[in-house]
């Protein structure tokens, strides 16, 4: 094998390499030989189909088969000799071969980077602690109360309507025909909780305790029940009782016994609980950030532009599915920052013989379930049944635990914080955002 370097200036790659017939003319002998031996064709017995009509009849396969697997390999054993890393898939070009001659063949592609060291002991990130204010914790509580659905039988007979809790009986017919699941006893529904399919709590209200009504409904094309997806139901109601929300919820032991705890002071305790951990949470969030920033200005090296190109591509087709859409400039921004940080990641990681074991990927897979709450198991299996989408997640969690390794190791500030004054940080910036959607929501 010959190799000529056309290219070499920076990240950017090019050879021309010559792979003599001498290297290739075994290969073709054996991947005829073992046809000759498997292939059954008409006429003759297997095992005894002359070699020159298998040549006639699967040349253009055996030819492609074998140039792919000795342009690879010499690929990788030229790249070990030189002992660099292809960033990106390198584009290949069959400049020259005939049967029985040289393969000639370029490539193009750029090599990975070397990352600089770091010395993560100067670096030092402030770290937020919760400085608990009864304020807060009050503040908390209310919220719990205002939320809280609590019912009682109607003050004034009236019709339903939608925020109520309703008892009631129902009978379903698809096409005058019961179905699965067609009947129930005493079922509670609270009114414009989307409990039930479209349409069908709507209908409910307008109604008295004691009327009977007919709903006409269609159930939607992704119900879980695929027999009963897109079909058209009617089913009869009977209301048995009707109870309003009450108003004032008092922040009290009933409250807390509601909510599953004992007394308000065993509440009070898991209000604290869960802001503390709430709180770390957006704490540690902040730290990596800063860090992050820190390590991206602090190093600098060139970054492959095919793996920026690449990110581009994977950001612009889920740009495409997003509500708030992000400008070119972002995306080539983000591309760029993303590819730089992996790199970095990657090379401390190497460096510190950090990896991946089955725990860890275990729990890479839990917490992406747990993103999708009662589709937990498809989301298990899914990543089971797709070892490319497992090899994705595993590269997440390499990259989660490198970041993990990163914090532990540098100095940090500790700062008593609220949870007013830990959002002021420009770090959480989408965080707030996304915090005070939710509310408004509520």
């Amino acid at each position: 094998m010959k190799l000529d370097i056309i290219k070499s200036k920076g990240l950017d790659i090019e050879w021309r390499i010559t792979v003599p017939s001498r290297d290739l003319s075994p290969k073709f002998e054996e991947e005829y030989s073992n046809l000759s031996k498997n292939v059954k064709l008409p006429g003759f017995r297997p095992g005894k189909v002359p070699l020159k009509i298998v040549k006639q009849k699967y040349a253009q396969n055996v030819t492609q088969k074998i140039l792919d697997e000795v342009i690879n390999f010499s690929l990788r054993k030229t790249a070990a000799e030189k002992k660099i890393q292809p960033s990106i898939q390198p584009k290949v070009k069959v400049e020259k071969y005939e049967e029985g001659g040289d393969l000639i063949f370029s490539a193009v592609f750029q090599i990975m980077p070397e990352v600089p060291d770091i010395d993560l002991k100067n670096i030092k990130v402030e770290k937020s602690e919760l400085l608990i204010d009864e304020k807060d914790t009050d503040k908390t509580l209310q919220e719990l109360a205002k939320n809280h659905e609590r019912f009682e039988p109607l003050k004034k007979k009236r019709k339903s309507k939608k925020g109520d809790l309703i008892l009631f009986d129902f009978e379903g017919k698809i096409n005058n025909k019961e179905f699965k699941g067609s009947r129930g006893k005493d079922e509670t529904v609270v009114l414009g909780s989307k409990k039930y399919i479209p349409g069908y709590e709507e209908q409910m209200e307008n109604l008295e305790i004691g009327q009977e009504s007919e709903l006409n409904v269609v159930f939607p094309d992704d119900y879980r029940e695929k027999n009963l997806a897109n079909k058209k139901a009617m089913f009869k109601i009977k209301i048995k009782d009707i109870q309003e929300r009450v108003k004032d919820v008092a922040v009290d032991d009933k409250l807390a016994k509601e909510l599953g705890e004992q007394t308000l002071v065993s509440l009070k305790e898991k209000v604290k609980e869960k802001m503390i951990n709430d709180f770390n949470k957006f704490s540690v969030l902040k730290m990596r950030r800063e860090l992050t920033d820190i390590i991206l200005n602090k190093l600098t090296f060139d970054v492959p532009s095919g793996m920026i190109a690449d990110e581009k591509v994977f950001l612009n087709n889920q740009n495409k599915n997003q509500e708030k859409k992000l400008s070119n400039d972002e995306i080539e921004k983000m591309s760029k920052r993303r590819v730089k940080l992996g790199l970095i990641l990657n090379s401390i990681g190497k460096k510190n013989n950090i990896e991946i074991n089955d725990k860890d990927l275990t729990k890479a897979v839990v917490n992406e379930a747990q993103k999708y709450p009662g589709d937990e198991k498809k989301v298990v299996d899914f990543y089971k049944q797709n070892p490319n989408m497992m090899e994705n997640l595993r590269g997440i969690a390499f990259e989660e635990k490198v970041m993990d390794f990163l914090v532990n190791c540098v100095s940090k500030k500790i700062k008593k914080s609220t949870f007013d004054e830990l959002f002021k940080s420009d770090k959480l910036k989408s965080e707030k955002e996304l915090v005070k959607k939710k509310t408004k929501e509520k």
